[in-house]
């Protein structure tokens, strides 16, 4: 025996024949048990085991003998550490199939067992060794879960079969349907009699014939068949056909389960029942049908769709009178039936490719649908809506294709004008959007420019510096002015430049620029003028017209670096002549200026009044002046019209309304001109501090006394605590109160006060035409020439 032959003192214990009474009776008890059973002696646990373990314990025998149980079962020494702990301090543990991966084959291995532990109690009373009594159960572990996924694939199988399925006991007691039952029912399973069944879920008039049924094959013991209706979650009834087979005790012979099936039959038996029907009535049904074949081709003979057939080598097996008809029309011969189409082209090669070509996409053996254009041009061309269905044999072989045609010439004409209309709509979309956006950047960028434009002024007049810091004082006055005809433009594109419209004769105001124009285009350039006689005026602001008629003759010089003739025109028409939908009914004057220069291709033509668009390359123009034109046009309520093509050309039509007024022999208006120099005191208003100290500055030197305030609001509180002043200078556009609502208020409470309304914007509703206004940005020469209308008259505040 292992136990006796084994040198003990190596491994902590005493010679055997000096172990304990207590260990030595623990160990004559394990060695005779028939169950596997090990003892750990000592704080170490050191291992003694019986024959049953020693198989347990696999290829791991005999090293396992007299080791301690954490080199022994090393993998899981977690797990013997706490054994020890608890059972060496009296405790007991015990643990019913326990998982745990051992080493015993030299490979890991999953097991379950049965552990039981206990102390064992050494001589002096204390537990000096755990005792542990263990039962493998991986064998019935593993079959109880090989049966229960047995059973789960079973369940599985037949929850995903489409009809049900079920289990009787013999008595014909449910005890299984799947899944399928109460998804058609809608009624969770339960045991239920056959007459349960019944009266629950079959139809009334088939529940006696369907127990009966049952209980002839219960009595005979053979295969149970019967048909009948079984009732749905919706109420609907449904044709089912029942089949079970008895199960039998193998000992007994007796019938212990039914296992059946309901199929759905449902389908089937009503086409089954039509046929009945139909058989019954097959000498009225081929009259009637007779009569609906004739109906059918007098349909086809005689509708407007155009429907031909024809077979793989492209012979005509019938067409209707449409089809024929058409066929002339667009191709100048009459097909008839065993024609073939394409030899009927034959002399015009070009549209007999066309035709096969289209044909083709219809042999490819599935439905085609697709509008194309086709006709001899010499007779017309057409669009048309095309259908393609394979035709086929009884066997399902394609032998030709059929068509179905219609003319959908002028559906495509509407649907070409919707998308033009939808891409304009979105091209004035954007460019009122940007429109918004530019007059809004322009508005800022005035505030911003005013202190730069007033302070270089000041700077130049005062002559501060030497020479060169005069240049670049004078340099940096010529930028702000580029800038400021920059800002200017911005507000032309988005239609908020401010414009003092007068009735404006345009024949005298294009015969006056004549030599301005010519010595801007050069001499390369003939200029030809052709005035109308007798043009009524135009509404319109002289120097905003000026100004965009110079900016088209400079576009039309570099669209002709080579030279060549510029010609503008001016003449009167109504807008029913004018082909402009954008204008309203009325009477307009058109001042054209064409070039015969490089013309611009349809992609260019279309981005021509963006702002910033430019096809003159880098620093060689802002892409503002074609914008600028088309937002006075706007604003003055009249058009721009563009005509050009490449290596034509361009034409540019500027459609202005004619005016009610007669041309005033002078022109009158809020500028102002008088002396450069006054004195009195000034209320100065402005939200932009340094809009308002430059301007401060620029009436200072001009001899005012000036009071400021940030807002329309703090200039009220100035008036109300009795401030004398004899000038309002006031921004137009400011948060809260606006400057024209400000000036209401000064001059009802102070009547003799004089008012300059200054704004960066256009934005000029409720201000009177008379009221005297200043643009910025704005030097002191216009401050002052605005200041110089007042009467010199105007009492000084104190």
């Amino acid at each position: 025996m292992l136990i006796a032959q084994t040198d003990w003192t190596a491994s902590g214990l005493d010679r055997i024949e000096d172990w304990s009474a207590s260990l030595r009776t623990a160990t004559l008890i394990l060695l005779r048990s028939p169950v596997p059973m090990v003892m750990l002696w000592g704080r170490d646990g050191i291992m003694l085991y019986n024959d049953a373990y020693s198989v347990f314990a696999g290829q791991r025998h005999p090293a396992l003998l007299g080791a301690p149980v954490r080199d022994g079962w090393e993998e899981v020494a977690g797990f013997n550490d706490h054994v020890m702990r608890v059972v060496l301090a009296g405790g007991t543990l015990r643990y019913r199939d326990q998982e745990l991966t051992l080493h015993r084959h030299g490979a890991p291995e999953q097991v379950w067992m049965n552990l039981d532990y206990s102390p064992v109690f050494d001589d002096d009373g204390q537990p000096g060794g755990v005792m542990c009594v263990l039962a493998d159960t991986t064998d019935r572990i593993r079959a109880e879960a090989a049966l229960s996924d047995s059973e789960a694939q079973f369940r599985l199988m037949v929850d995903t079969v489409p009809q049900i399925i079920w289990i009787a006991d013999g008595e014909g007691r449910m005890k299984f349907l799947n899944r399928q039952f109460s998804d058609y029912t809608g009624a969770p399973f339960r045991s239920m009699a056959p007459a349960e069944i019944a009266d629950a879920f079959i139809h009334p008039d088939d529940a006696p014939h369907v127990v009966a049924t049952f209980q002839a094959a219960r009595d005979s013991g053979g295969v149970h068949r019967c048909q009948h209706r079984i009732r749905s979650a919706t109420g609907e009834y449904r044709w089912f056909l029942d089949l079970a087979h008895p199960y039998r005790d193998p000992e007994t012979g007796q019938i212990v389960r039914w296992f059946g099936s309901s199929v759905d039959i449902h389908d089937r038996k009503m086409a089954e029942d039509r046929l009945h029907a139909l058989n019954a009535t097959l000498e009225q049904r081929v009259v009637e049908r007779t009569a609906e074949r004739n109906f059918l081709a007098t349909l086809v003979e005689h509708t407007d769709v155009m429907v031909m057939a024809i077979d793989m080598d492209f012979n005509i097996l019938g067409m209707n009178r449409a089809n024929a008809d058409e066929f002339e029309r667009i191709f100048g011969n009459r097909p008839c039936t065993g024609d073939n189409m394409l030899r009927l082209l034959d002399d015009r090669p070009a549209l007999r490719d066309e035709v096969r070509r289209g044909w083709e996409r219809g042999m490819q053996g599935h439905q085609v649908t697709f509008v194309d254009e086709f006709g001899d041009p010499d007779h017309t061309r057409c669009y048309y809506e095309v259908l393609f269905r394979p035709l086929t044999d009884e066997a399902g072989a394609q032998i030709g294709v059929y068509q179905f045609v219609s003319d959908v010439t002028e559906r495509v004409r509407r649907e070409t004008q919707l998308a033009e209309a939808q891409e304009a709509l979105r091209q004035a979309q954007k460019m009122e959007a940007m429109g918004q956006l530019t007059g809004g950047v322009a508005h800022d960028f005035n505030n911003l420019l005013t202190p730069i434009v007033g302070t270089l002024d000041l700077l130049q007049h005062k002559q501060l510096g030497g020479t060169r810091e005069q240049r670049l004082i004078a340099g940096a006055a010529q930028s702000a002015e580029r800038a400021r005809t920059l800002v200017q433009r911005l507000l032309a594109f988005a239609r908020r430049q401010p414009l003092q419209l007068i009735p404006v004769d345009i024949a005298s105001l294009v015969a006056g620029m004549g030599s301005l124009i010519a010595s801007t285009t050069g001499p390369q350039i003939r200029i030809e003028v052709d005035i109308a006689p007798d043009l009524p005026p135009a509404d319109a602001d002289p120097n905003q017209l000026e100004m965009a008629l110079l900016n088209l003759a400079v576009n039309a010089r570099d669209a002709m670096p080579g030279g060549g003739t510029l010609r503008i025109a001016v003449s009167h028409e109504h807008a029913t002549d004018a082909h402009t939908p954008t204008l309203s009914p009325g009477d307009y004057i058109r001042l054209s200026v064409a070039d015969t220069g490089s013309g611009m291709d349809a992609a260019t033509l279309a981005r021509a009044v963006e702002p910033f668009f430019s096809t003159k390359g880098v620093g060689k123009g802002t892409g503002l002046g074609l914008s600028m034109v088309h937002g006075l046009a706007s604003q003055l309520g009249g058009a721009l019209d563009i005509d050009s093509h490449p290596g034509q050309g361009t034409r540019i039509d500027l459609l202005l309304p004619v005016s009610g007024s007669a041309v005033d022999p002078v022109v009158t208006g809020p500028s102002c001109a008088g002396p450069t120099r006054r004195s009195g005191r000034a209320l100065l208003v402005d939200d932009e501090e340094l809009v308002r100290h430059s301007t401060a500055d620029m009436l200072g030197d001009l001899g005012y006394a000036v009071i400021e305030a940030a807002s329309a609001e703090e200039a009220m509180r100035i008036v109300d605590d009795g401030a004398a002043f004899d000038l309002l200078v006031t921004d137009h556009m400011m948060p809260g109160l606006s400057g024209t609502e400000l000036a209401r208020l000064v001059t009802a409470r102070r009547p003799g006060v004089s008012v300059l309304l200054v704004s960066g914007y256009a934005e000029m509703d409720g201000v009177e035409p008379t009221m005297a206004r200043l643009t910025k940005p704005f030097r002191k020469a216009d401050l002052a020439a605005c200041l110089a209308r007042f009467a010199d008259t105007a009492e000084v505040a104190a």
